[in-house]
C-alpha cells in the first residue's frame, strides 16, 4: 500500500470527527443563542407525542376539577349575566372565561397533543352529569368544540413553544369556539352577525385570553413550583426556572 493511499485512510476518520465536532459547536452555538433571547429549544424523543399512564391521571384529575368549576359557576352565573346583558347586551362574553379554561391548563402541563381535548371533554361530561342549565349541546359538545379550538393554539407552533404568550392564544381560540358555538346554540335568535355577535365574540375572546389563557400559565407556574409537576417537563422546567 502506497504512503498516499495510507494518507487518504487516516484522513477519512480525522475529518469525519472534526465535521462532527464543528457541527456540535455550530448546534450549541445556535441553543445558546436561542436561549439567550428567552426561547426554549425543545430537543425531543422520537415517540414524545405518546400518552404516560401519568399523563392520563393528570389529565383526568385537571377535567373532574375543572368540571366542578363548570357546574358550580353554572350556579350562580344567572346574575352576573343579567347585570352584564343590561348594561350591553353581549357583554356577559366576558363571564365565559371560566368555562374555558381546563382544555389551556391541561396543555400547559401535560403537553401532549390531545390534552386540552381530553381534559375539556371530562370536564363537560362531569358537568352535565351533575345537571345543569344547558343540556348536552351547551355542556358536552360545547366542551368538545372549546377543547379542538384549545389544541389549535399550540398546534401553530407544532406544540413546541410553551410560554404565556401561547398559552394565551390557545385561550383566545378556546373562546372563538366556544363563543361562536354558542351564538348559533343558545343566541340562535339573536342578532349574531351584528353588534350583539361582535360584542359577544369580542368579550369572550378578552375573558378567554386573561382568565383561560394568561391567567392559567401562572396557575400552571405556582403548581409547579411546589414540586408537584416534577414527573413533567412541564414541572422541571419550571423550577429549574424559579
Amino acid at each position: 500500500m502506497s504512503a498516499s493511499n495510507n494518507n487518504h485512510q487516516f484522513d477519512g476518520p480525522s475529518s469525519v470527527s472534526s465535521s462532527t465536532s464543528s457541527a456540535s459547536s455550530v448546534s450549541s452555538s445556535a441553543n445558546g443563542a436561542a436561549q439567550g433571547r428567552g426561547v426554549r429549544v425543545v430537543t425531543r424523543s422520537r415517540h414524545w407525542y405518546r400518552w404516560r399512564p401519568v399523563d392520563i391521571t393528570v389529565a383526568s384529575v385537571i377535567g373532574v376539577a375543572s368540571g366542578l368549576v363548570f357546574w358550580a359557576f353554572d350556579l350562580i352565573v344567572t346574575a352576573p349575566t343579567a347585570v352584564l346583558k343590561g348594561f350591553v347586551p353581549g357583554l356577559e362574553g366576558a363571564l365565559n372565561g371560566f368555562w374555558y379554561f381546563g382544555g389551556v391548563l391541561a396543555l400547559i402541563i401535560v403537553r401532549k397533543p390531545g390534552a386540552g381535548l381530553y381534559a375539556e371533554t371530562v370536564g363537560a361530561l362531569l358537568e352535565l352529569a351533575l345537571g345543569n342549565q344547558w343540556g348536552a349541546a351547551g355542556s358536552l359538545v360545547a366542551g368538545i368544540v372549546q377543547g379542538v379550538f384549545a389544541e389549535i393554539g399550540f398546534l401553530v407552533v407544532a406544540y413546541k413553544l410553551w410560554n404565556v404568550w401561547t398559552a394565551t392564544l390557545s385561550g383566545v381560540m378556546t373562546a372563538i369556539g366556544g363563543a361562536a358555538w354558542s351564538l348559533v346554540t343558545a343566541y340562535a335568535g339573536m342578532d349574531s352577525m351584528g353588534d350583539f355577535g361582535i360584542i359577544y365574540i369580542v368579550a369572550s375572546c378578552v375573558s378567554g385570553a386573561i382568565v383561560s389563557g394568561a391567567l392559567m400559565w401562572f396557575l400552571y407556574l405556582g403548581i409547579a413550583c411546589t414540586g408537584a409537576l416534577s414527573r413533567f417537563e412541564s414541572g422541571r422546567i419550571a423550577t429549574a426556572r424559579s
